[in-house]
């Protein structure tokens, strides 16, 4: 295929549910078809869910979607669906979006040597052995990769560390579309349960281990003792989800915490919201602190990965230590105490650097550069 042609993309992910990553897939997958390019999402079955929310969502924006079968940990029938795409759709490149997917995609790659491999790190959980297990594992599998993208420094090291050649490594930012400026919903804050005149805080999360939201739930309930009004609002869902009600039960703040689940209405759930609150353990480039600051509504976040690069370009934005309750519950005090207000900086350094079309550009000079080596090579 001529190199000035358009890139033909097959983004690849296994998912399991609405999350940071699953929404920077959905929304690259657009961006790159605005910009011209081939593109196809194709999801692989989640085997331990009856719904498969990235496809669907895949389908609802009017992408290229598809959802692979799967039957289990390892599907021999994934690979053979993957390849007869590759022939069907004549592509370019095999671009992954987790572990999974890689393993997929290099088994694919065995049998089509001409497809090149690039990766996507959105960050890696390692609370438990076995997810410390897949990570060893998947960066093995990556040193056979044509390029990985990263979406923070401290990844950039890590696979230096596991014998990545730097040459190979790209740092790419997360990109999202901006909100469309509209009113509060009416009755959203009452429909959700805050009925208090107060203040609303909001944590936006997998509610797992690495969020650490475990110490926001007490420092909340301690901050908020003298304010009843103030309210925390905990959006997502996770394993941690029953540990964390009983949590906020036992510390006498139930009343002014509450758990909503997942949502597929963020925008309207920001613009109810006076602060986002992110004081995890672990982070690459949090898709929760760009959306925030796309509304312009200030953060209070641990400064991990890319974070304290994004809050110096708010005008508002807190920086804590990972893991020190003290000026967490110091922060949440004074954020109930006086809310900072709109956070104009934030929502400026979003649309000018953080678009979906910046990231779409960054990927598709990506792309053209791994085709370039090959014609290169050709021509020597």
């Amino acid at each position: 295929m001529a190199t000035g042609t358009p890139a033909t993309v097959l983004q690849l992910r296994s998912s399991a549910g609405m999350y940071g990553a699953d929404r920077v897939v959905l929304a690259l997958d657009g961006a790159l078809r605005n910009e011209g390019a081939r593109s196809a999402l194709l999801c692989i079955r989640n085997y331990l869910l009856d719904a498969q929310p990235l496809h669907q969502a895949a389908v609802a924006a009017g992408s290229d979607a598809m959802l692979l079968p799967c039957r289990g940990r390892i599907d021999m029938r994934t690979v053979d669906a993957l390849v007869a795409l590759v022939d069907a759709r004549g592509a370019d490149m095999l671009h992954v979006h987790d572990y999974k997917s890689a393993f997929y995609a290099w088994l694919a790659a065995r049998r089509r040597p001409g497809v090149k491999l690039v990766a996507t790190l959105h960050g890696w959980v390692e609370s438990s052995r076995a997810l410390r297990l897949y990570t060893t594992l998947e960066l093995a599998l990556l040193r056979r990769f044509d390029a990985l993208a990263v979406v923070s420094r401290p990844q950039v090291e890590r696979l230096l560390r596991a014998g990545v050649p730097r040459d190979r490594i790209h740092q790419v930012d997360n990109g999202i579309a901006m909100p469309a400026p509209a009113p509060e919903r009416p009755g959203l804050r009452r429909a959700l349960g805050l009925a208090g005149p107060g203040p609303v805080l909001a944590a936006v999360a997998r509610l797992s281990p690495e969020k650490n939201l475990a110490q926001l739930v007490s420092a909340f309930a301690a901050a908020s003792a003298a304010s009843p009004g103030a309210c925390l609002l905990v959006v997502g869902d996770g394993p941690d989800r029953e540990a964390l009600q009983a949590l906020a039960g036992a510390s006498g703040a139930a009343h002014r915490i509450v758990f909503a689940g997942r949502r597929d209405d963020m925008d309207d759930i920001y613009r109810i919201v006076d602060a986002l609150v992110l004081p995890s353990l672990s982070e690459g480039m949090p898709l929760v602190v760009l959306e925030a600051m796309s509304h312009g509504v200030p953060v209070i976040a641990s400064a991990v990965g890319e974070v304290p690069r994004l809050l110096a370009g708010t005008e508002h934005g807190v920086l804590l230590p990972p893991g020190d309750g003290a000026q967490l519950q110091a922060a949440l005090r004074l954020a109930i105490a006086r809310p900072p207000g709109h956070d104009a900086r934030a929502v400026e350094t979003v649309r000018t650097h953080y678009s979906t079309a910046a990231m779409a550009a960054r990927y598709l000079d990506l792309y053209h550069s791994l085709r370039e080596q090959d014609h290169d090579r050709r021509s020597a």
